[in-house]
């Protein structure tokens, strides 16, 4: 016969246990609007990822992004369905893929980082698939006057203003992104903002750059920061990843192919390039590494973690 005091204990070992089942499992806390989904960081963290590419949302009633209509007379696109004009070959086009789970590997960063640092990060993420809009362009580019995609694109944005707000003190902006096209390389890409071309002539200007708050108060030398002892390249390098810049690699034509990104609109717009203190940096992840999201976001989180420590 089981006693009823050995039954009690029994009954609170099963609760202990299936409470801590949840709280390794558990979805982390998030809120939803407008196909965002935003994971709030701690009041006092000053770090915030973003992820703008991986989302699967494909809204009926939002028509495909397509090719805009080229004007030669100044060099714009007219990013409208039903633009008059002509749609030229490799002017105004459009990129529709998604960058595949690299959500995950953000939110897999975003905690480990949060381990490290004491403090979690913020994380956005949109949800709507970049063939209805693309949150790393210009408005009309990215929703092409859809009304849903332009909600949600104001949403992704509105979002970013609201937390890059909280801040009262340097922070810094992940963007993180994927690529498949160039797989001879198939490294890792910082960007800063700083075009390929500029980093094969070693000619870094600050003043250029979407971290030009960190070179402006930092006592490091610029090119340290973008490639050299004091770089994120650096730390992500040492957990075992070609990765550019880096001291390994500080130049893309080190590599077999070259191909580089410095980084896109949220680069542009949210980093310091044209004032504050919040920097942004654009992070470029093949597919391999976002295939194993859990093993590799550990290291990854763990080198930006150290970065954000040495110079945030």
């Amino acid at each position: 016969v089981v006693s009823t005091q050995s039954t009690g204990r029994s009954m609170k070992l099963l609760l202990s246990t299936l409470l801590l089942v949840g709280l390794v499992y558990a979805e982390p806390f998030k809120t939803t609007a407008n196909y965002v989904d935003y994971y709030p960081g701690d009041p006092d963290s000053n770090v915030v990822l973003t992820s703008p590419h991986d989302g699967h949302v494909r809204h009926e009633q939002v028509p495909d992004r397509i090719q805009g209509c080229y004007n030669t007379t100044d060099g714009t696109c007219d990013w409208r369905h039903d633009c008059p004009g002509e749609r030229v070959y490799r002017k105004c086009r459009v990129i529709t893929w998604a960058d595949r789970d690299s959500s995950v590997l953000a939110l897999k960063m975003r905690n480990t980082m949060g381990r490290e640092l004491g403090v979690m990060p913020h994380l956005i993420v949109s949800r709507m698939h970049r063939s209805k809009l693309d949150p790393n362009r210009d408005r009309e580019n990215a929703a092409q006057h859809a009304p849903i995609a332009e909600l949600t694109y104001d949403t992704f944005h509105g979002k970013i203003k609201e937390v890059h707000d909280m801040f009262d003190r340097p922070a810094i902006h992940f963007d993180i992104h994927g690529y498949t096209s160039h797989n001879t390389d198939n490294w890792l890409e910082l960007g800063y903002n700083i075009r390929g071309s500029e980093l094969n002539a070693g000619d870094l200007n600050p003043e250029v750059s979407s971290i030009k708050a960190l070179a402006a108060r930092s006592d490091k030398p610029f090119p340290s920061i973008i490639a050299g002892e004091d770089s994120l390249g650096k730390l992500v390098m040492e957990e075992g990843y070609r990765v550019v810049p880096s001291p390994q690699y500080p130049r893309p034509e080190l590599g077999v192919q070259g191909k580089y990104f410095r980084g896109g609109y949220i680069t542009r717009q949210w980093g310091s390039l044209y004032g504050g203190d919040v920097d942004c940096v654009q992070f470029e992840v093949p597919q391999w590494i976002r295939d194993e999201s859990e093993e590799h976001g550990e290291k990854l989180g763990q080198a930006f973690a150290q970065w954000v420590k040495d110079h945030y």
